[in-house]
């Protein structure tokens, strides 16, 4: 069922994906921006921009952040090969993107166009953090891999109180978050402590509806978990729940992020005043990708590819970003 893949912009991507596996390349022929480096729009990378992947020809795109948002993205690399990658971080001009399949995490620089890319031996991650040292988390549904910075060797973390990771976050001492399900109806977030193999089961607010996503705010070290308690029907569509350390449930915010249908990744600013959220048309017609002040969550405009009328891209990231993200 989509909602028990973080259920948004990237999953409703992953879901057609995993139900329609590609024998072969998708074609890319009379694609704008798809015919190799003279279609290329370089961004002025002092000027922030919201990064995606096109699914459809493997190429990233972008769009300038203003406001009202915007429908026409630009071509931002040649097609990278990859078509299932639905989680995207940045560190610096670097964007680090989760593949499902193969089961990879692929970087890229957008300045250089030098890639590189990190086979991941626990299963496909549907979602990806990064820390303050560069060290990548990929999280797949039963557990994360986790890439030191420089190495391509990684180490595994499970949790048996995680049967179904949904998505993954990382804060200012190293400490990772996983939101998703467990044994026993089981619907929250695991922590792992900085340095450690063990997990421990966070006692936050309950989560209603599907899980959605989690992040860390980098300026204040706050963690965010959205859920979607209307399941996806309406109304409170992204309830987004913040929590200053130390992460009690009674001084917590909550937020309504007003979303389509089921919201879950988000990415804030390098500033933390925006935040980016995954959202869709209703009944998942195609992505969009929601822009909101934040904490307050006041709407500022949306970001679509207005080229094709089902969309194609999965996962963002901003440019310039601020670590950990």
């Amino acid at each position: 069922m989509l909602h028990r893949f973080n259920l948004s912009l990237p999953i409703v991507a992953l879901a057609f994906s995993i139900g329609c596996a590609q024998s072969s390349t998708p074609s890319v022929v009379g694609y704008p921006g798809s015919q190799g480096a003279d279609r290329i729009v370089p961004p002025d990378l002092k000027t922030p921009i919201l990064i995606t992947l096109n699914t459809q020809t493997s190429a990233l795109e972008y769009w300038p952040i203003q406001p009202g948002g915007s429908t026409t993205p630009k071509t931002l690399s040649a097609p990278l090969g990859i078509y299932q990658s639905y989680g995207l971080v940045a560190n610096r001009d670097t964007v680090a993107l989760a593949n499902y399949s193969p089961a990879e995490v692929v970087t890229y620089n957008v300045k250089t166009k030098a890639s590189k890319v990190l086979s991941d031996p626990y299963g496909g991650p549907v979602d990806i953090a990064i820390d303050k040292s560069g060290t990548l988390y990929a999280l797949n549904i039963k557990n994360v891999a986790v890439f030191k910075a420089g190495s391509s060797q990684p180490s595994e973390l499970s949790c048996s109180s995680m049967t179904e990771g949904i998505a993954i976050a990382v804060d200012d001492e190293g400490n990772v978050y996983v939101n998703g399900y467990g044994p026993g109806s089981f619907m929250g977030v695991v922590e792992y402590r900085a340095g450690s193999d063990n997990c421990r089961v966070l006692h936050l607010r309950v989560e209603r509806g599907y899980a959605g996503g989690i992040g860390v705010d980098p300026k204040t070290d706050a963690l965010i978990v959205v859920d979607n308690p209307n399941l996806c029907a309406g109304g409170l569509e992204g309830r987004m729940i913040i929590y200053p350390k130390p992460y009690l449930q009674r001084t917590s915010r909550r937020r309504n992020l007003g979303a389509t249908y089921c919201a879950g990744t988000f990415r804030l600013n390098s500033l933390s005043n925006l935040n980016f959220v995954s959202d869709s048309t209703v009944s998942a017609g195609y992505p969009i990708i929601d822009q909101e002040t934040y904490p307050s969550s006041k709407p500022e405009g949306v970001y679509q590819d207005g080229r094709y009328p089902q969309g194609t891209f999965g996962g963002f990231t901003t440019i310039p970003n601020t670590l950990p993200n």
